[in-house]
Protein backbone atom coordinates (compact mmCIF):
# COMPACT_ATOMS: atom_id res chain seq x y z
CA UNK A 1 0.00 0.00 0.00
CA UNK A 2 2.89 2.14 0.75
CA UNK A 3 4.42 1.52 -2.12
CA UNK A 4 1.71 2.24 -4.27
CA UNK A 5 1.23 5.69 -2.90
CA UNK A 6 4.71 6.40 -3.31
CA UNK A 7 4.45 5.58 -6.96
CA UNK A 8 1.05 7.33 -7.21
CA UNK A 9 2.79 10.79 -5.61
CA UNK A 10 5.91 10.71 -8.12
CA UNK A 11 3.49 10.04 -10.75
CA UNK A 12 1.92 13.38 -10.00
CA UNK A 13 5.37 14.95 -8.87
CA UNK A 14 6.52 14.08 -12.98
CA UNK A 15 3.37 15.07 -14.45
CA UNK A 16 3.29 18.49 -12.43
CA UNK A 17 6.91 18.89 -13.69
CA UNK A 18 6.00 18.19 -17.34
CA UNK A 19 3.15 20.79 -17.40
CA UNK A 20 5.35 23.56 -15.76
CA UNK A 21 7.68 22.73 -18.34
CA UNK A 22 5.72 23.08 -21.22
CA UNK A 23 3.87 26.08 -20.17
CA UNK A 24 6.96 27.65 -19.60
CA UNK A 25 8.69 26.79 -22.99
CA UNK A 26 5.24 27.99 -24.90
CA UNK A 27 5.27 30.99 -22.84
CA UNK A 28 8.88 31.92 -23.83
CA UNK A 29 8.61 31.19 -27.56
CA UNK A 30 5.35 33.44 -28.17
CA UNK A 31 7.45 36.07 -25.74
CA UNK A 32 10.40 35.93 -28.58
CA UNK A 33 12.30 38.87 -29.37
CA UNK A 34 11.24 39.84 -33.17
CA UNK A 35 14.88 39.89 -33.98
CA UNK A 36 14.28 38.31 -38.01
CA UNK A 37 11.64 40.67 -38.40
CA UNK A 38 13.92 43.46 -37.05
CA UNK A 39 16.48 42.74 -39.53
CA UNK A 40 14.05 42.81 -42.52
CA UNK A 41 12.76 45.66 -41.62
CA UNK A 42 16.45 47.51 -41.78
CA UNK A 43 17.37 45.79 -44.86
CA UNK A 44 14.26 47.08 -46.63
CA UNK A 45 14.71 50.51 -45.45
CA UNK A 46 18.40 50.80 -46.06
CA UNK A 47 17.59 48.66 -50.01
CA UNK A 48 14.82 51.56 -50.38
CA UNK A 49 17.18 54.63 -49.49
CA UNK A 50 20.42 53.31 -51.28
CA UNK A 51 18.10 52.66 -54.60
CA UNK A 52 17.38 56.66 -54.73
CA UNK A 53 14.30 57.45 -52.84
CA UNK A 54 14.01 60.73 -50.46
CA UNK A 55 12.71 60.23 -47.89
CA UNK A 56 11.02 63.60 -48.27
CA UNK A 57 9.32 62.68 -51.74
CA UNK A 58 8.73 59.26 -50.80
CA UNK A 59 5.78 58.72 -48.32
CA UNK A 60 6.20 55.39 -48.25
CA UNK A 61 9.79 55.46 -46.96
CA UNK A 62 9.09 58.33 -44.35
CA UNK A 63 6.00 55.88 -43.11
CA UNK A 64 8.54 52.99 -43.16
CA UNK A 65 11.44 54.90 -41.43
CA UNK A 66 8.05 55.42 -38.67
CA UNK A 67 7.42 52.19 -38.33
CA UNK A 68 11.07 51.19 -38.22
CA UNK A 69 12.07 54.21 -35.39
CA UNK A 70 8.90 52.77 -33.24
CA UNK A 71 9.58 48.72 -33.67
CA UNK A 72 13.21 49.69 -32.48
CA UNK A 73 11.72 51.85 -29.25
CA UNK A 74 8.82 48.73 -28.43
CA UNK A 75 12.07 46.41 -28.81
CA UNK A 76 13.93 48.06 -26.02
CA UNK A 77 11.13 47.76 -23.61
CA UNK A 78 10.53 44.51 -24.55
CA UNK A 79 6.94 44.68 -26.05
CA UNK A 80 8.03 41.90 -28.84
CA UNK A 81 4.85 41.56 -30.45
CA UNK A 82 4.01 44.97 -30.84
CA UNK A 83 7.56 45.25 -31.98
CA UNK A 84 7.30 42.94 -34.55
CA UNK A 85 4.07 44.12 -36.14
CA UNK A 86 5.53 48.14 -35.97
CA UNK A 87 8.49 45.85 -37.88
CA UNK A 88 6.33 44.13 -40.65
CA UNK A 89 4.69 47.03 -41.30
CA UNK A 90 7.97 49.20 -41.55
CA UNK A 91 9.12 46.58 -44.43
CA UNK A 92 5.67 46.18 -46.40
CA UNK A 93 5.79 50.24 -46.53
CA UNK A 94 9.82 50.09 -47.88
CA UNK A 95 9.40 47.41 -50.09
CA UNK A 96 6.36 49.90 -51.53
CA UNK A 97 8.18 52.65 -51.75
CA UNK A 98 10.99 50.97 -54.01
CA UNK A 99 8.09 49.51 -56.11
CA UNK A 100 6.75 52.99 -56.33
CA UNK A 101 9.97 54.20 -57.65
CA UNK A 102 10.18 50.81 -60.19
CA UNK A 103 6.90 51.94 -61.61
CA UNK A 104 7.91 55.93 -62.18
CA UNK A 105 11.35 54.77 -63.68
Amino acid sequence: MIFKQKNLFLAKNIATRGLVFCCSFMLFACAAAPIQEMSDARQAVQAAKTSGIDAQQSKLLELAEDHLKSAELKLQRRWYDSAREDAILARDAALKSQQETVDVR
